[in-house]
């Protein structure tokens, strides 16, 4: 699937090398997504990239974002598009994103790589949920650019640096999405 300047694909074995980077040196994204897990072993989180690899889910939950446009280096791999089940409900899609590297942040990518991916999960779901922390700010702006809307807070839920954070749900729904998006399609 592509929507511009990126495409979404399957987890590939050449892709282990940049979790390995991106869990062990360059880090700077768990700062924003969920950081007070920051303390859990990376052993899990590798264990279920491997077990990704080879496997073509009827739905997908999770895809990797490649650049179609960087200087040099089409095809490059800048980051992860994922889908769970809102505090464990399964009528509540959830959507996220990560974009571990600072250099490929603020050029579009998650834009377009989320909303591909809304639109593609969008055939079967009426309405998306995203969660993030008051804290982090790149995720809250990214969500209201592309539509949602806050529907849940929980106050003083998340503790990060010792600073108390409120637990945000936004939602947004496939009419309203497309309104903004009308020519995004996955095929």
């Amino acid at each position: 699937m592509t929507n511009k300047n990126i495409t979404l694909r399957y987890i590939m074995e050449s892709d282990m090398a940049d979790y390995v980077k991106w869990t062990t040196t360059e880090v700077e994204w768990c700062e924003w997504d969920a950081p007070w897990e920051n303390d859990d072993p990376w052993d899990d989180f590798m264990n279920w990239q491997k077990s990704l690899i080879g496997k073509r889910p009827e739905r997908y939950a999770k895809l990797e974002i490649d650049t179609l446009d960087a200087p040099g280096a089409p095809g490059k791999h800048i980051g992860w598009v994922s889908s769970y089940f809102a505090d464990d409900e399964e009528t509540k899609t959830t959507v996220g994103i990560d974009i571990p590297a600072p250099a490929c942040r603020r050029k579009g990518y998650g834009e377009n790589a989320l909303t591909l991916f809304m639109a593609y999960l969008f055939e079967v779901e009426d309405v998306l949920y995203t969660q993030t922390w008051s804290g982090n700010f790149p995720m809250i702006g990214l969500a209201k650019k592309i539509g949602f809307v806050e529907v849940e807070r929980e106050k003083d839920l998340r503790e990060v640096n010792g600073q108390q954070y409120d637990a945000l749900t936004f939602a947004i729904t496939k009419a309203d999405f497309f309104d903004r998006y009308p020519g995004l399609i996955t095929c």
